[in-house]
């Protein structure tokens, strides 16, 4: 497995004791410094579900099964306490008032009162069941957007440990269609308020991501559209018709050949205009699009 380590730039100035950078890679820091030293890909797949699972206690009975699943329990249960102390020196936990790691005879938890900062707990928390109006929402979909670097510890994998392989799938897609939904929330909401080039940054993004999705793809020609960019929109429905022939076989739906055909005859409908938050909140929108574009660069 190739382990990339990522730079300090994904961290807030004010961060936590222990940081925790999942996407895109397998990224650990002890105040501030890279944590090195894990004896095996076992011991990291052992912290990373112990931290994407902080509800809870595990048994060490079902840890020892889930990493080393063709071995007898009892030395499956010494491989687990080995990978523990390895953990919790890399941890500095021997000695520490607030342990990051809960251990006791029959259980283990990642200490959910620690000093601590997950990224992917960024977009896992997200609240996306209610429209985009609140300012702070809007703030938190974006950071978390920002944070994106790439699948959930991207490039990782264990051989011969298949339910922990189904697990980590599992994971992944649940934070991929939720960094999606939040996409989709930010479009509709600089749309809303008629800021149609910020809007098509979002789209472009979600379209890094789903690549295939044809609705994604009407939802960016419509903003070129509105963005006086014809051209450009007419240019997109192309590029979707060969995505959608070459990945699945398929050719373009009657809606998006209708919006096609209403962006060439410029007989698209121009939207009610929306304006949900006010012209200070804009502003704060219109620049954290340009920091993160320009952090991405």
């Amino acid at each position: 497995m190739t382990i990339e380590v990522l730079g300090k730039s994904r961290y807030t100035k004010a961060m936590a004791q222990l940081a925790i950078a999942f996407l895109g890679g397998f990224d650990v820091r002890l105040d501030g410094n890279p944590v090195l030293g894990f004896r095996s890909d076992k011991v990291r797949a052992l912290l990373a579900y112990l931290t994407l699972e902080t509800e809870r206690m595990h048994q060490r009975a079902k840890l020892a099964g889930l990493l080393w699943p063709d071995w007898p329990e009892a030395t499956a249960r010494t491989y687990l306490r080995h990978a523990l102390t390895n953990l919790r020196d890399l941890l500095g936990d021997r000695n520490a008032a607030q342990p990051f790691l809960q251990v006791a005879r029959d259980h283990v938890r990642f200490n959910p009162e620690s000093q601590h900062w997950f990224d992917f707990k960024v977009i896992a928390e997200l609240s996306l069941k209610t429209p985009l109006t609140d300012p702070a929402k809007l703030d938190r979909i974006q950071q978390a957007v920002a944070l994106y670097r790439g699948p959930l510890l991207d490039g990782f994998y264990l051989d011969g440990c298949p339910e922990f392989e189904v697990w980590l799938l599992g994971a992944r897609e649940r934070l991929h269609q939720q960094l999606l939904q939040g996409l989709t929330q930010l479009v509709q909401c600089y749309e809303a308020n008629a800021l149609y080039e910020q809007a098509q940054q979002y789209a472009r993004r979600y379209l890094e991501l789903e690549r295939t999705s044809e609705e994604a793809h009407c939802q960016l020609m419509r903003l070129l559209a509105l963005s006086h960019q014809r051209s450009a929109a007419l240019a997109r429905f192309e590029l979707c018709r060969t995505i959608l022939a070459e990945e699945l076989g398929v050719e373009p739906a009657a809606e998006t050949l209708s919006l096609y055909e209403q962006i060439k005859n410029g007989k698209l409908p121009m939207p009610a205009f929306r304006n949900q938050l006010s012209d200070d909140e804009i502003k704060k929108m219109v620049k954290f699009v340009m920091r993160d574009l320009q952090g991405r660069e």
